[in-house]
């Protein structure tokens, strides 16, 4: 997926940070539902940027079961070298690295298949990074003037896993979950946890139509087959118009 965080105005700003934070570099952003796009309204987007670059640059990086590391490596490294190759291709498009970046080289975190937590900014929906799956700690910044145009940047990619939204306005709300062209759509919350209880899939490229989990799972795996029993030994003429016989 491409999942996407949009931030409004109208949005608890503390409560954002931090689920944008474990959204997307949670996991060293190695899960489908990882927030590679936070999308931003334009009046808070400086303050977002600020915060969320300050909370990148805290993140600790380590082993993955020491409990105060918060990135651990990615899985390999030909996983480790995408995600990197993206920062150059980001550039030169015209983003900026605000946070991260890199691949560490010193000590133990230069022994293993590790990658700097990043943040790029100044990025255009239609830049690569902002198009493409880049399945590591990255995310990318893209400001919006309204809620209109932060929906059509949603669903500006051919992915439609997942993607969620901070708002205190319930207009804006709703119409976010009418219009996002996802399988899993968050309010006020990240774009991961809801896969653990409920239908999971996505639209467009995502998914194959089917969901997994929760009673849709069944789906899956069956084929719906309608089966009529009348033991009353009279015959039902149901949807006819009267109950007298043809002819």
């Amino acid at each position: 997926g491409k999942n996407a965080i949009v931030v409004m105005e109208a949005a608890d700003l503390d409560l954002a940070i931090e689920a944008i934070v474990w959204s997307a570099f949670g996991t060293s952003g190695q899960r489908c539902t990882a927030a590679s796009r936070v999308i931003t309204n334009r009046a808070v987007a400086n303050e977002v940027i600020d915060r969320l670059v300050s909370r990148a640059n805290k993140l600790k990086m380590g082993h993955g079961l020491d409990a105060s590391t918060d990135l651990g490596p990615v899985v390999s490294s030909e996983a480790q070298q995408k995600v990197h190759s993206y920062i150059p291709i980001a550039e030169k498009e015209g983003a900026t690295v605000a946070a991260g970046g890199r691949i560490p080289t010193d000590g133990a975190l230069g022994k293993g298949f590790f990658h700097e937590p990043t943040v790029l900014v100044d990025v255009k929906p239609n830049m690569r990074v902002a198009q493409e799956e880049i399945f590591g700690p990255v995310t990318a910044v893209i400001e919006v003037k309204d809620i209109d145009e932060a929906i059509r940047v949603v669903n500006s990619t051919k992915y439609g896993l997942s993607c969620s939204i901070f708002t205190k306005n319930v207009n804006n709300a709703f119409r976010f979950m009418r219009d996002a062209e996802t399988g899993l759509v968050y309010v006020n919350a990240g774009t991961i946890g809801a896969e653990i209880q409920l239908p999971f899939g996505g639209t467009k490229s995502t998914g194959n139509g089917h969901r997994e989990a929760g009673r849709a799972a069944l789906d899956v795996y069956a084929e719906w087959k309608s089966i009529y029993v009348d033991f009353s030994g009279k015959l039902q003429r149901a949807q006819m118009d009267d109950q007298s016989a043809p002819g």
